[in-house]
């Protein structure tokens, strides 16, 4: 393991390490408090288990302890300064010491394990809001870690996070802004696609029951357009209504489920087509649909999605894909 010496936590401004241990015993609103701080840390050094920091030269453990004012501080871990003057967190607020090669939790066998709780004993909980946090924090790691860098399903991870964190994250506006554009309600997308706005509306009323969410247009070059042209989903789609698109019918109201694609079934899962008709050697597609999690899925996974969404935890939103696919 890489020295853990020195890490600044610059959202806390303090050099804390919070373990996975720590932040399972957090109510939800210790946990809300420290979230940013959280995120901080494992973007920067991970979150280690406390058998990680036992005994480790690098760290300090802090004994549980309650102040004069009566607050119960629980025992944690604080990285060691090294005393080398400035690098010390006595001396500096922004050193962030070195990015400690720890293990990020990831899919095993039979399931997933975090915080030394088993995924179903996390969907039991009695209290259903804590029970949301803890789970989002668990997508947002193991999709962030294992689906991104493991399975690099880079529009699944990105689909997740736009709902999880919002489209002001730095790495968020950059893949909307090369994929698409973002429109902040229904009405706004009506000067360009007038047509499709009573279905979209239609579509956002029963999956989210709202009047209005913001949506994402992506273009024909768009990543997830691409993958979309090269799935044996939309292939197969093509084939089955190959007379029709060759004899110039648009075809409307039918859907498309992406199954063997990892990275367009944890996107996008079932999609509306709005729109596919042929266009000379092409045909254009244009698809619709909601980031949302179906509560009576049997996956444990879309179990725990659908208890953050539950929760309001994620910001409801859809999509619109442009598609071109040659014949």
């Amino acid at each position: 393991m890489a020295n853990l010496r020195n890490f600044i936590n610059a959202i806390a401004n303090d050099n804390r390490i919070y373990t996975a241990e720590d932040i399972g015993k957090m109510t939800s609103n210790e946990f809300m408090a420290n979230e940013k701080a959280i995120d901080y840390q494992f973007k920067n050094l991970g979150i280690p288990r406390e058998s990680d920091l036992v005994g480790n030269p690098d760290v300090i453990y802090v004994r549980g302890y309650t102040r004069d004012d009566g607050t119960e501080v629980r025992a944690h871990y604080r990285s060691k300064p090294d005393g080398v003057g400035s690098s010390n967190y006595e001396h500096s607020g922004t050193s962030t010491g070195a990015s400690a090669n720890i293990e990020q939790p990831t899919v095993l066998e039979g399931g997933i394990t975090y915080n030394d709780y088993n995924f179903s004993d996390i969907l039991t909980k009695d209290n259903h809001y804590e029970s949301a946090i803890l789970n989002k924090l668990i997508l947002d790691l193991g999709i962030n870690t294992y689906g991104k860098y493991i399975l690099k399903q880079d529009d699944a991870v990105n689909m997740w996070n736009i709902a999880s964190k919002g489209v002001t994250q730095k790495s968020i506006e950059e893949y909307i802004k090369r994929n698409g554009k973002i429109y902040n309600n229904i009405e706004d997308i009506v000067n360009d696609f007038p047509q499709y706005k009573e279905q979209i509306k239609s579509k956002v009323k029963s999956q989210f029951g709202k009047e209005d969410v913001p949506g994402i247009v992506f273009h024909e070059n768009s990543s997830i357009a691409n993958a979309v042209n090269q799935s044996n989903e939309l292939k197969k789609f093509i084939d089955q209504n190959y007379l029709d698109l060759k004899s110039g019918k648009e075809i409307k109201g039918k859907s498309i489920s992406f199954e063997n694609n990892g990275n367009l079934h944890n996107a996008l899962g079932k999609v509306d087509i709005l729109s596919a008709k042929s266009n000379n050697d092409y045909v254009d597609i244009v698809v619709l649909d909601t980031y949302d999690f179906n509560p009576h899925d049997k996956n444990w996974k879309v179990q725990m999605g659908s208890r953050v969404q539950e929760a309001n935890l994620l910001a409801p939103y859809y999509t619109i894909i442009k598609c071109r696919y040659k014949f």
